[in-house]
């Protein structure tokens, strides 16, 4: 084992400056040109319009039955509202202007940087390998164009991330003192749901793996029914219901309050539920930019996000991950997945769920998808990479210098491809060069 495994995941809070550098990081990276292009650009003309509308407001923003009074927008009304109450909070800022829309994508987007240092650190148990997994977001340009663009992805993500990061934290604990973290996971988990409904894969596969051990909180009374196993299964059936159903309720019912602050009422509220997942469940129109689950990791097709045309210069905004990390996801996870389950680490659900829980689903939906659906699944696969290319590293030898090229070919990589991403004037031909497939057209 190394030698420095740190106690827990938040002692880094306490213990070095890496969390606090990361974010800097991240803001600096993120944080530039954020009101380029000056237009709405692929869904914020539903996010970021209706994020303005609720600034401004505007009652008819929150629900299936009505129409923006312009065209080209329309109101978003088919997730959950606590994504877009985000955005509007960049807009109460910084008002109602392309700055405005993306601040507060920015702003999840390197907290999300910060929570994977965390679940690095809780996962594998070594500093070295957190601080890389941190450092390999900020070079991933899918994570990069989710925090640059007013969409709900980054947060739902984020809060997903928290979710896991307190699952971890039940799992660890003394099953007669559980309640803090089941709380905790209970009320992230209904800020995810409150953000997007994906997050039901993921509160499926939490819920599962939080019954099981309550199942043998049980079973372990039955046994021998000490005082501790009786204190165990009492804080189960209190506090398991209470985190699993009635606090994300809450929390879920929470997000619509402004919803109810304008007028609507709560047969509105039911209604506006069953639209939603009558949208979703017939969303299977054809979309250019759409791609298969199995296309994900592969990075085989990207979303057009925004195209401007300068004379013999093009400025395109495109989202896809970073191909030679991404590519490298699926044996990384596989490999970490089996030294956390030699050692029994109660990390390996977490990363199970993290990765294949929130993205193998996508394979049953019958809806459209987009490679944005993979985000949640993006920190999980970090992190492993960062596992592999850390112990691979410390064999010494002839992978110190594989390693440290791939690492390397990682940078370059981002910096190749980040005018794509960002939104930079090239030329035609620049550009050309870097559409290295014909998916990626």
């Amino acid at each position: 084992m190394p030698t420095n495994v740190a106690p827990g995941p938040l002692d880094a809070l306490r213990s070095d400056l890496a969390p606090g550098l990361l974010v800097l990081a991240a803001m600096l990276l993120f944080a530039p040109r954020l009101d380029v292009p000056p237009k709405y650009m692929y869904d914020e003309v539903y996010h970021a319009y209706t994020a303005g509308q609720y600034a401004a407001g505007n009652a008819d923003a929150y629900v299936w039955d009505t129409k923006a009074p312009r065209s080209g927008v329309a109101y978003m009304w088919n997730h959950p509202p606590l994504g877009v109450l985000m955005l509007t909070g960049g807009i109460l800022l910084w008002g109602d202007a392309p700055f405005g829309w993306r601040f507060s994508s920015a702003v999840f987007g390197a907290a999300g940087v910060f929570l994977v240092y965390l679940l690095g650190l809780a996962i594998t148990r070594d500093r070295a390998m957190a601080v890389l997994a941190g450092c390999l977001v900020l070079v991933d340009t899918l994570w990069f164009s989710q925090s640059r663009i007013a969409m709900l992805d980054i947060f739902g993500t984020v809060f997903a991330m928290s979710a896991l990061l307190s699952l971890y934290g039940y799992l660890t604990s003394p099953p007669d003192r559980v309640a803090p973290s089941l709380l905790r996971t209970g009320l992230f988990l209904g800020l995810a749901l409150a953000t997007k409904w994906n997050a039901a894969f993921l509160a499926t596969f939490t819920g599962l793996i939080i019954l099981h051990r309550a199942w043998g909180c049980l079973r372990a009374v039955r046994r021998h029914s000490s005082p501790e196993a009786r204190s165990a299964l009492r804080q189960h059936l209190i506090w398991v219901p209470i985190s699993l159903g009635v606090l994300p309720a809450l929390v879920y019912l929470a997000a619509y309050i402004p919803f109810f602050a304008t007028g609507h009422t709560w047969d509105e509220l039911v209604e506006l539920q069953r639209q939603i997942f009558v949208y979703h469940s017939n969303l299977e129109k054809l979309h250019k930019y759409q791609s298969r689950w199995w296309q994900w990791p592969l990075a085989l097709r990207p979303v057009w996000y925004s195209v401007t045309y300068l004379g013999d210069r093009v400025a395109h905004t495109y989202a896809n991950g970073n191909a030679l990390l991404h590519w490298a996801f699926l044996p990384a996870v596989l490999a970490l997945s089996v030294d956390l389950w030699r050692r029994s680490s109660p990390a390996l659900p977490v990363l199970l769920i993290g990765f294949f829980g929130q993205w193998l689903p996508w394979a049953l939906s019958p809806r459209s998808a987009f490679v944005y659906h993979f985000l949640p699944a993006v920190p999980f696969g970090a992190i492993s990479v960062a596992f592999a290319a850390v112990t691979l590293f410390r064999r010494g030898g002839i992978w110190r210098f594989i390693v440290a090229a791939y690492l390397v070919a990682l940078v370059g990589y981002f910096v190749y491809f980040y005018p794509i991403h960002a939104h930079v004037p090239i030329s035609r031909d620049a550009f050309e060069t870097r559409l290295w497939f014909s998916s990626w057209r």
